[in-house]
């Protein structure tokens, strides 16, 4: 399931004159603008807009990012601090009056009196002018909010949600979106009532007699479900995405993913590709003079892109590996064998350093070796880039390593045997398009650090041939991982002076970027402390997500080089490039990540000769499952088995590997407790195209809408990264 948008359908005109009448408006539909919604004009669709919504299918899409439980009503005298609750009662005393130092900010207080004479008070700061007024002369209301005590000791609430007696159904779940500015709440769920009205049927990838078997809901009751949610509804489920509604969704486009990826591989077995087999070694010297010799599982791949690249049929190969595994050195090998006979290769990476690292790391390993290599990025002065795309242009035998520089529209690679792209994930599918159109024969290899499971990946990356590094290159040194507790942080901290006093490196690892609540662990503040206290005297950095990316380059370069001592940051620097002096890694709040996460942020240390260590600190609040999980990371370093314990402890999460594995974006599909599931809906694409290899009959007409929507949803994505 993707956005359903075509072109926004607009309400017909006549080009006649006047006195003629004007044809009646356009039936709404999926693809009707949002701007024949009563309430939404120009401006407020034009904020609409910037979120992505413009038709009614977008809004239906668009599902509530929380709910309000209006159901359970409790006296004030059975609430505590803390709590979220839902109160009943009068409101009385409400004065308005400007907030202290502000001449347009207003406060609104006064008090909630239930039926059992008990009272709360209620405060809104920087009221909205209208808010009191919507009170009216009935002053009876129900108001949802967190309990707080305030500084006189009485409890109280502060910007609660209100509930005016014949607003909304009592005793309901109310759905709350995020929509932007001039756009509120009653707005839009007005506009949502709207749309399911005036939508009919959605289209379903799945054929009904196959939904039939799953014993799935249909996609519009699934809709409606999370929009409308009955009285009865498990909110729990709701917020985690685990009702029957979430799985058909989720399994709808599965479904839809699982036929594009066959598709995909059976045009795949018809496409041409270049026969490399007939080469004068080159490629084989390369590894017989390397400084080390490679792993066992690192042969093994260059075994199967050896005879994929000698193949007539075009190669489409996944490399996948941890970080540090080796994956550079066997795609240097195929990138020297494409050279070697007679054309061209091309990296592309998803930053300027880390495309520089690996034109460095060519440099360094083919010093013996007659080739030709150029880097070509977007910030390189405009001299040497004409010197670089000339030498592309005619065609001579060479490697090219580049960032998108490389799909440009002035670039020509006309001999391009071979398109290698790194962190592919962290690239929009069309970017891998883009490069393969530039050598329509070429071989393609894409390389991946993302750990998914072995039997995962059989299913989820079924268009494509995979390669697994599972070990690391010998003499590697080991990370360890300590589980510590945050009162622990005074020897974390004297770790990293000691590291930093042999001339090494330590990253810190933090959620968020900033934050006003002083108990919530962000970059910005974390770094002043670190600065003024544990770690006074180093140099220490920033690096989060928000800085222009010049910015982050300055930062990665700076901490490489050594300017910088310490860096903190956000999981930013999750891809990255290789500091072999980083051997101390500090990650706060790790009870917050995923395994999978916390293991490609640990493999950035111990690149180098030196032992790294890994702190995963945690609060008193981290409770003993979370405790159990992350001591999966201490005793466990393959990423493979570490991305299997995340999907068993977690069950339902985000779906690794779909994004970078088909041509499809996913937004609904999630991981499934139960492995098979995943299985049986590409077992049913498989016999649906067995059944219609086109999807030319009229049962396949919701797959066909689908795949055409998620593909051009696809087309107009940027890039993941």
């Amino acid at each position: 399931m993707g956005s359903f948008r075509t072109r926004p359908e607009t309400t017909a005109k006549s080009s006649h004159s006047c006195d003629h009448p004007r044809p009646s408006p356009v039936r709404p539909s999926i693809n009707s603008a949002l701007s024949q919604i009563p309430g939404i004009g120009p401006k407020r669709a034009a904020v609409l807009a910037e979120r992505g919504l413009v038709t009614l299918g977008d809004l239906l899409l668009r599902f509530p990012s929380r709910y309000v439980d209006w159901r359970q009503v409790r006296p004030i005298n059975e609430i505590s601090p803390g709590a979220v609750a839902t109160v009943r009662g009068h409101l009385t005393g409400l004065v308005e009056r400007p907030m202290r130092g502000s001449r347009w900010r207003r406060l609104l207080s006064g008090w909630l009196q239930d039926a059992q004479g008990a009272r709360i008070r209620v405060l809104w700061f920087n009221a909205p002018p209208h808010l009191r007024q919507r009170f009216g002369a009935a002053r009876e209301a129900i108001l949802q909010g967190k309990v707080n005590r305030g500084s006189d000791g009485r409890m109280e609430i502060v910007h609660p949600e209100v509930h005016l007696p014949g607003q909304d159904p009592p005793g309901s779940l109310q759905a709350q979106y995020r929509a932007g500015e001039l756009i509120g709440q009653r707005l839009i769920r007005a506009a949502v009532d709207y749309a399911l009205a005036a939508a009919g049927e959605l289209p379903a990838a799945i054929p009904e007699e196959f939904r039939a078997q799953l014993e799935l809901p249909s996609i519009a009751q699934a809709v409606r479900y999370l929009h409308q949610p009955p009285p009865d509804a498990d909110l729990a489920a709701l917020q985690g995405g685990t009702t029957a509604a979430h799985q058909a969704l989720a399994a709808d486009e599965l479904f839809a993913f699982e036929l594009a990826l066959e598709l995909e591989r059976e045009r795949a077995r018809e496409w041409s590709g270049i026969a490399f087999n007939r080469g004068s070694g080159l490629a084989d010297r390369f590894v017989s003079e390397l400084p080390f010799k490679l792993t066992a599982a690192q042969q093994r791949a260059l075994d199967e892109i050896r005879a994929d690249m000698a193949s007539a049929r075009q190669m489409n190969r996944l490399l996948m590996g941890d970080v540090g595994s080796g994956k550079t050195v066997v795609a240097l090998w195929a990138a020297i064998n494409a050279v070697d006979h007679g054309y061209q290769a091309a990296v592309m990476a998803p930053t300027e350093l880390l495309a520089e690292q690996h034109y460095a790391t060519c440099r360094r390993l083919c010093k013996s070796i007659d080739i030709r290599a150029e880097l070509l990025c977007g910030t390189q002065p405009a001299s040497h880039r004409r010197r670089v795309l000339l030498w592309l242009a005619r065609g001579e035998p060479g490697i090219v390593f580049g960032t998108q520089a490389l799909i440009q529209r002035k670039v020509e690679i006309p001999r391009l045997g071979l398109g290698l792209i790194d962190e592919q994930h962290r690239f929009g599918v069309f970017d891998r398009v883009r490069l393969q159109a530039l050598g329509p024969r070429a071989d393609m290899l894409l390389l991946s650090a993302t750990p998914i499971p072995r039997s995962l990946a059989r299913v989820l990356l079924s268009n494509l041939e995979v390669s697994i590094l599972e070990e690391r290159p010998a003499g590697r040194p080991p990370v360890t991982t300590h589980l510590v507790e945050q009162g622990e942080l005074a020897a974390v901290w004297r770790k990293v002076r000691d590291e930093v006093a042999r001339g090494n490196r330590a990253y810190c690892i933090l959620p968020l970027i900033e934050s006003d609540d002083q108990q919530e662990l962000a970059v910005t503040t974390a770094a002043a402390e670190l600065r003024e206290r544990a770690l006074a005297g180093l140099r220490v950095g920033v690096m989060h997500g928000r800085l222009a990316a010049e910015e982050k380059d300055r930062v990665m370069r700076q901490f490489r080089d050594g300017k910088l001592q310490v860096l903190v940051s956000t999981t930013v620097i999750e891809v990255g490039i290789d500091v072999p002096e980083a051997t101390v890694m500090v990650i706060m709040g790790a009870q917050r990540y995923g395994l999978a996460q916390l293991h490609q942020l640990r493999g950035r240390i111990g690149r180098g000769t030196q032992p790294g260590d890994c702190y995963l600190v945690v609060n008193g609040s981290a409770n003993g499952a979370v405790r159990n999980k992350l001591k999966v990371l201490v005793d466990k370093t393959s990423g493979a088995d570490i991305a299997q314990a995340d999907l068993e402890l977690r069950g339902p999460g985000d779906l690794f590997g779909a994004r970078q594995a088909g041509p499809l974006p996913l937004r609904f599909a999630h991981w499934m407790k139960d492995f098979d599931t995943i299985v049986r809906l590409r077992d049913l694409a498989r016999a649906w195209l067995r059944r219609d290899p086109q999807l030319n009959t009229s049962a396949s007409r919701g797959a066909r809408a689908v795949l055409a929507h998620l593909l051009e949803a696809g087309a107009s994505a940027a890039s993941v990264g």
